[in-house]
């Protein structure tokens, strides 16, 4: 389903972008809901983590087209993303962001120096996700019972494309009942890596079977699990 999202006056859609070797061109739609023109810089970059941290890196894997382009207000201006290398050689899954920052025009200091405010630019980045062409969905959930009574959900992400998890519940039997515990996650895990979330369930849980609801960019999933005591 796309999803839009909007920062100041500024709209984009879809928030991200799924590439693979027979889908490699996509295209994103950048919608000024404000009332003066905004002049936008467009650029790929390689999104990278390393022990947790996300960093930034220069990339040609990605062609972005306009790199500069201005929206008047109430327009929408497409913005197009290509592969510029072949993606089925990967094992797994290459991550970019689309980057779009808004560069400031003389008006804007002129307006500023008079009224002595300072405007915020816009700066939003785009997930881009690139699939081999085998892809291997494999996440591994543990329910582990703290010493007070809180859960810890632990996952472990052994496919070789991403997992987004927006937010978990868990139910006590099936998930159609009210969840006993919820939290929101909203991270992205790369292949190989692994998150722990503690959930507080408010009141003891029983001994009987347990389903995990895991809210994901797929939409949602449902885990039969046990739970595991300290």
């Amino acid at each position: 389903m796309p999803f839009a999202a909007a920062a100041a006056d500024l709209g984009i859609m879809p928030v991200a972008v799924q590439l693979d070797p027979q889908h490699d061109r996509a295209t994103v739609q950048v919608v000024n809901h404000g009332a003066t023109p905004m002049i936008l810089h467009a650029e790929a970059i390689a999104w990278q983590r390393h022990d947790g941290v996300d960093r930034d890196a220069p990339t040609t894997d990605l062609i972005v087209n306009p790199p500069v382009f201005t929206v008047q207000p109430g327009r929408t201006q497409i913005v197009r993303l290509g592969l510029r290398r072949a993606s089925g050689e990967a094992l797994k899954e290459s991550t970019y962001r689309l980057v779009l920052r808004e560069v400031p025009s003389p008006q804007d200091g002129e307006t500023q120096a008079i009224h002595g405010n300072v405007r915020i630019l816009v700066a939003l980045r785009v997930p881009v996700y690139v699939a081999p062409t085998v892809v291997s969905r494999d996440e591994r959930w543990q329910l582990r019972r703290q010493a007070n009574g809180d859960v810890m959900a632990q996952v472990s992400n052994a496919g070789n494309v991403h997992l987004k998890i927006g937010t978990l519940r868990l139910h006590e039997g099936v998930a159609a009942q009210e969840p006993a515990a919820e939290a929101a996650v909203g991270a992205v895990l790369f292949p190989g890596e692994a998150r722990s979330v503690r959930l507080k369930p408010q009141a003891p849980l029983g001994s009987g079977p347990l389903t995990l609801e895991v809210v994901t960019d797929r939409g949602p999933q449902y885990v039969a699990l046990s739970l595991v005591s300290d």
